[in-house]
């Protein structure tokens, strides 16, 4: 009778085990589907983030829903035409006092200063997918995943060969670069005094990253965000940033992210007010960080700024639009 009992336990035991794997098998593949899919938005968030606004140092610009540039701010040296900028534009970028923007066609537009040869007036030739400025030096990729350099190139932050690999984001800062391999790694260049720039390269699995004036930070697959060099302002804990963010700006000496349900998480410094520690609530898009400046894209298509606004590139109004906000 013992043993009868055991064997019906034993059996029901088994069925229990064989239950639990046939639910577990079903729902492992749902559950890495789940998961590649929140990877897969906050990639396509976070490139396309970079691509639709931008601050430099005290100008703005932000791309149309017909493709042209429009700009605000200081416009001594061009950067910011008040017309805006005409063309069939895909993204775009701002420097010191310069600003690139990337054709359709892949060939890149340049206007404001170029005492550095940094904004070249008839623009740079190629088939380029990604273009980024620092201050006084341009970035960007081209198509075979190699990057072009132009302008200033002390500390060799823009080689004029370039450089080569296969990379499929790039960031500028006040005198460094770096640029996100396929693999998901780093490659670092230029500068290095505060560590912002580490001749090693940052190995990690990130698919963002952003450069300040003498920090960086890198959005990790898990929504986190790690952060080296200058840290005089909290600009970049040496801890990093948790949370689920999905896109990643940096400032001279500010930084910011946005998270997946719309709303800006700041830190650093904060002396203008662009770096409000309670962060901004709203329901954004894309994000920038210029010198003392902030800038996000609502949903609505509209702009929000804040932080120094001392030539109008951060008007507190903000900015009507509409401006584009799908994927190009």
């Amino acid at each position: 009778m013992a043993a009868a009992v055991e064997d019906v336990v034993g059996a029901h035991r088994d069925l229990g085990e064989l239950a639990y794997e046939a639910l577990r098998l079903a729902f492992m593949p749902w559950q890495r589907e789940r998961r590649l899919a929140k990877e897969r938005e906050r990639t396509r968030i976070a490139r396309l983030s970079s691509r639709l606004i931008a601050a430099g140092f005290v100008h703005s610009l932000a791309l149309r829903v017909d493709s042209g540039i429009t700009c605000w701010g200081l416009n001594a040296l061009g950067q910011a035409p008040p017309a805006g900028v005409d063309g069939d534009f895909v993204a775009l970028t701002a420097g010191a006092y310069h600003s690139l923007a990337i054709r359709r066609d892949g060939g890149i537009a340049c206007w404001g200063l170029n005492g550095n040869d940094q904004a070249p007036p008839d623009g740079v030739a190629g088939e380029f997918v990604a273009v980024t400025a620092g201050a006084y030096h341009s970035l960007a990729i081209r198509r075979d995943g190699s990057i072009a350099c132009w302008g200033e190139n002390g500390n060799d932050r823009a080689p004029p060969d370039g450089v080569a690999g296969d990379f499929v984001a790039i960031a500028a800062g006040g005198t460094h670069s770096i640029a996100l391999r396929r693999d998901g790694s780093i490659a670092c260049w230029g500068s290095n005094g505060d560590g912002q720039a580490p001749r090693d390269g940052v190995v990690g699995d990130f698919f963002a990253i952003a450069a300040g004036l003498r920090h960086s930070i890198a959005l990790c697959r898990d929504g986190s965000i790690a952060c080296w060099g200058r840290n005089a302002s909290g600009e970049a804990p040496p801890d990093g940033v948790a949370g689920d963010f999905v896109a990643i700006a940096a400032g001279s000496d500010h930084s910011l992210a946005l998270r997946r349900d719309g709303s800006v998480a700041c830190w650093g410094l904060n002396n203008h007010d662009q770096a409000p520690p309670a962060g901004v609530p709203g329901n954004f898009v894309a994000i920038a960080a210029g010198y003392r400046h902030s800038l996000a894209l609502r949903v609505d298509g509209s702009i929000a700024c804040w932080g120094y606004n001392n030539h109008g590139q951060a008007p507190p109004g903000g900015v009507a639009g509409p401006f584009m906000l799908q994927d190009l």
